[in-house]
């Protein structure tokens, strides 16, 4: 009888620690993208924000790709080159030789001073190097040539692709149907459907605020991706817990390197990878 109840007190203990016990939640923990790099400690879209992404070991870096006007891919957010370089203009009117040239860092501070608007192909290449992914936001330019820059650096399997407007991403899905990295956004959870029929994508990509564990349970469904988007220059902590605390597969913010430091510290691996 004794031993039937030091057995008994034993289990309540060990389901008492267990209880008590903080339980980590690795899986809930998502990939996170730095937009335009880490662009809240080095200048947005440029080989110091990759740098910055590198050494704090973010997943993906998000970039704008456009062309020149002698058909070279640059990253740069803006059509125009005057909020983020020394140039004025669209750069789709500049030639390649010329945007080489411009500053694209001293804006940001003069510790920056040469930073350079990168070529798309030599980001590639870094990230290559580094084990860096590239989501590639795309600007302009011919989409197959986008492609096969991509395909020449061998960087083709670590790329995701994304869209402000959906008759690119029609375009893209139709010259590249085995690509299993398609983002696609979803602003209203009653359009999914549609843009699941229409765009075949592989992410669906929504800001943080409207996500629900019913629509991730829904996307997860379909074989879907999440991509929560916190962006912003304020205090995002709110909008990373709740990406953590809603178990997205993808959180892209302006400050990745916050979320590492808070999150990714803790856990030694994460089991969400892009497939």
């Amino acid at each position: 009888m004794k031993q039937i109840v030091l057995s008994a007190g034993i289990f309540i203990l060990l389901i008492c620690i267990t209880a008590c016990t903080p339980q980590t939640k690795s899986e809930h923990i998502p990939l996170v993208s730095g937009h335009r790099g880490a662009n809240m400690i080095a200048p947005e879209n440029t080989m110091a924000s990759a740098d910055s992404c590198i050494k704090y070991g973010i997943d993906y870096m998000e970039c704008d790709v456009c062309i020149s006007k002698d058909s070279v891919f640059y990253i740069l957010h803006d059509s125009t080159l005057n909020r983020t370089t020394n140039g004025t203009g669209n750069i789709g009117l500049w030639m390649s030789n010329d945007i080489d040239t411009l500053d694209a860092g001293i804006w940001f501070g003069p510790e920056f001073a040469g930073q350079r608007v990168p070529r798309f192909a030599d980001l590639l290449r870094k990230a290559k190097s580094s084990g860096l992914k590239i989501t590639v936001d795309y600007r302009s330019g011919d989409l197959k040539k986008l492609l096969e820059t991509i395909e020449t650096e061998n960087m083709t399997e670590n790329c995701c692709f994304t869209f402000s407007n959906e008759e690119d991403a029609k375009a893209f899905r139709h010259i590249a149907p085995n690509i299993k990295t398609l983002q696609a956004y979803v602003n209203n959870p009653n359009d999914l459907n549609r843009i699941v029929k229409e765009l075949h994508p592989n992410i669906i990509v929504s800001w943080i605020d409207m996500i629900t564990p019913q629509f991730i349970e829904k996307c997860h469904k379909l074989n879907l991706q999440v991509l929560a988007l916190a962006l912003g220059h304020g205090d995002k902590t709110v909008e990373h817990q709740k990406a953590v605390d809603l178990g997205v597969d993808i959180l892209a913010t302006d400050h990745p390197e916050k979320f590492v430091l808070k999150y990714k510290s803790q856990f030694s691996s994460n089991s969400l990878l892009i497939k």
